[in-house]
């Protein structure tokens, strides 16, 4: 039935609302069809459908939010979680009745901290329901009902005192800022758990629904870290009760603009963080985003780094005396128990025995001779020799080291750190796929200046793959006699196919993922590709055609792009082409698979090119790891290494891992860094995977030795 009525507020098209009936003024859920505005009296004529019926109280229950499907039955619990005998502050039973208790302990943590106007770090691993805690939290605080009592609520304010209701319109509005490719994720579980009016603010209409915030008429606001920074100053004209920051570890750089920005937004003195990593590099990150949570509570950065940083990254050293190790221990405790009030972390262990097997491997995989050579070639030039030279003292005896006296750059008047960067840009790329160097895209004009330097020298003796980049295209390159990894790939791919088990297959470069395919298709295999240049509404049924599909067992996935918001539950096997320097992204691309929902065990390989950089790529993955166990974990960390990262200044402790010499090196017959620190740990890893692949010849050896 359509009739029209008259609103007053930012009311848009297809918005559910109370309306009187024209028949007898009873009010009645409706929804807008078409809006009209009077700029004169401010006044806007909207045209509504009504429904079809009343609700009785039997359909008002079906209005209860959330509602799953019928394979999962709700607990008989129907009591609210009671946050505030004050304020009345309860979590819903419509919420409450499938919480666990580790959630309801988050939600108190985050409440308790919100009403003393403090800021917290929920910083739960990936997969323990963050996002349900904070929708938990904020049903509470914005009292919500999680039924039909709650919709009523969504109506005209000249409405309000024409009906009764047992709940009064909180004066609250939120802002949650994710990264975009979880933004509609958070909107759909919004949707899911409760009727809370949301708005997105991103894209062509931010500055609609910033107006439709000021106007009153919002309670959760949904951005992302881009669009704040660009648009900092309207977000500051809106009084937010509290910030919520998904991913909060982006803000783990002090000199970045996203930090900045962060820091200059106004609100109540709450910002709430959320991240399972927020040390993924060196403990300063943890410093900054505590500082941005509870400014001040960790003192000054310095401060800091000689107080809690120094002492126990020295205690981490494999060779650290007695002394060193119980005081780093004794400043891990203090840390621990300062920042304790204001972050709160747990672990998967929480919900293990819903999670399937997990079998992780690195299988490091010798270059072909074809690799090795071009690998080498690139070590030798005078660039590498000049950045391997640049902390050696200068030869005018002035007694300052080569890069800052006379060697500060190259023969062209290149800085040596442009060839820093460059050159390790290369060498991955060799490492990975020699066909990589053919690629121009996404590289720099300096970088292709170098890479055909080096291509003229070395290809000279290789003909055969002149004459395929001169007549053929690029991604007929994916021939694995190029590639170490590509000959174990074929061999890996052949086992898990047949097997019909389901792969994941990641790796950062867009350009590989194109050689990838190039293999996939001339070996006739079925496979589905996701990478940044997806759109959104592809990816989702690119996810679902995958997990439900019994031809397509193979996808092809960009580790940036695939690694957050996706649910490839179909995949039990994940292979990782190649290493990232950045833990978590790795950690992040494998719970796709592994995460609850997984009936199959899961298979992780990670393909490491052995004796290369990818090695010490690794292996830093590995230091950052154990920092981040010794510091936010439960358990004890080993001390593997001798190196500590940022003390590297004239040799001292740049051990293993650090230091140009540790990155621009090519070990060579087999030799497996990883392998040698393992074992003067007295751990060795149970499966460790060693594969040689040789031009002519191929041999494969596994090694399994079981942890001491």
């Amino acid at each position: 039935m359509n009739t029209t009525q008259y609103f007053t507020g930012p009311w848009r098209e297809g918005d559910r609302c109370l309306a009187p009936a024209t028949r007898d003024g009873t009010l009645r859920e409706a929804t807008i069809q078409r809006l009209s505005s009077n700029l004169l009296n401010n006044e806007t004529k909207a045209w509504v459908i009504f429904s079809d019926h009343n609700k009785d109280a039997e359909e008002e229950e079906e209005d209860e939010k959330p509602v799953f499907p019928s394979s999962i039955t709700a607990p008989k619990l129907h009591s609210p979680l009671e946050l505030s005998d004050v304020d009345g502050d309860r979590v819903p039973y419509t919420i409450n009745r499938y919480l666990r208790d580790y959630q309801r302990e988050g939600i108190k943590f985050i409440y308790n901290n919100y009403i003393c106007s403090r800021g917290c770090i929920l910083g739960d691993d990936m997969g323990l329901g963050k996002t349900v805690q904070v929708i938990g939290f904020l049903a509470a605080v914005l009292h919500k009902a999680g039924t039909w009592e709650d919709i009523k609520n969504n109506r005209p304010e000249f409405l309000q005192s024409q009906v009764s209701s047992k709940q009064s319109k909180p004066n609250k509005v939120f802002l949650i800022v994710a990264p975009l490719s979880v933004l509609y994720n958070w909107k759909d579980e919004l949707d899911t758990w409760g009727h809370f009016q949301c708005v997105v603010v991103h894209g062509l209409k931010k500055e609609e629904e910033l107006a439709r915030i000021r106007k009153g008429r919002t309670e959760v606001a949904l951005t992302t870290y881009e669009t704040l920074r660009l648009c900092l100053d309207q977000f500051n004209n809106i009084d937010w009760s509290a910030v919520i920051v998904d991913e909060a570890h982006k803000i783990k750089n002090p000199n970045s603009q996203i930090t900045q920005a962060m820091k200059d937004l106004r609100c109540k003195v709450r910002k709430i963080g959320l991240t399972g990593t927020i040390l993924q590099n060196n403990l300063e990150e943890l410093w900054c985003v505590m500082d941005w949570a509870v400014p001040g509570c960790l003192g000054s950065l310095g401060y800091f780094k000689n107080k809690f940083s120094d002492p126990i990254e020295q205690g981490q050293r494999h060779s650290a005396t007695k002394r060193a190790l119980a005081t780093g221990r004794k400043t891990v405790r203090a840390l621990v128990r300062r920042i304790s009030h204001w972050f709160l972390r747990r672990t998967k262990a929480l919900i293990k025995e819903q999670l399937p097997k997990k079998d992780d491997r690195m299988v490091y995989c010798s270059l072909t001779d074809f690799q090795q050579t071009v690998y080498q070639a690139v070590l030798d030039t005078e660039d590498v020799t000049l950045l391997l030279r640049s902390s050696e003292k200068c030869d005018c005896q002035s007694g300052r080291i080569r890069r800052s006296c006379c060697y500060k750059m190259n023969s062209e008047g290149v800085q040596i750190k442009d060839l820093y960067f460059s050159y390790l840009t290369i060498l991955r790329k060799v490492a990975n796929h020699v066909a990589l160097l053919q690629s121009t895209t996404g590289t720099s004009k300096k970088q292709e200046k170098y890479v055909s330097a080096i291509c003229q020298n070395v290809f000279q003796n290789f003909p055969d793959f002149v004459r395929r980049c001169k007549y053929e295209a690029f991604e007929a390159l994916s021939d694995p006699v190029y590639s170490g990894k590509m000959k174990v790939l074929q061999k890996l791919l052949k086992y898990y196919l047949q097997k019909r088990d389901k792969v994941l297959l990641f790796s950062l470069s867009t350009k590989l993922l194109d050689v990838l395919e190039n293999y996939c298709m001339a070996e006739g295999l079925d496979y589905s590709r996701l990478d940044g240049n997806t759109k959104s509404k592809d990816r989702i049924q690119i996810v679902k055609e995958f997990n439900s599909s019994t031809h397509i067992n193979l996808c092809l996935v960009s580790t940036m792009a695939g690694g957050l918001g996706l649910n490839f539950v179909g995949a039990n096997v994940v292979v990782l082409f190649d290493p990232t320097w950045n833990p978590a992204s790795d950690l992040q691309a494998i719970d796709r698979a592994y995460r609850i929902g997984q009936s199959r065990d899961v298979t992780v390989l990670r393909l490491i090119s052995l004796g290369t950089v990818e090695e010490v790529i690794y292996l830093r993955q590995v230091y950052k790891q154990q920092l981040q166990c010794s510091v936010v974990g439960k358990e004890s960390a080993r001390r593997y290494f001798e190196a500590v990262q940022g003390h590297g200044r004239h040799g001292i402790h740049k051990g293993e891992l650090f230091g140009i010499k540790n990155l621009f090196r090519l070990q060579t017959q087999g030799t497996c860094l990883t392998r040698q620190i393992l074992e003067r740990e007295g751990q060795v890893e149970a499966g460790v995977m060693t594969t040689r692949t040789h031009a002519g010849k191929e041999e494969e050896e596994r090694k399994r030795i079981s942890p001491h």
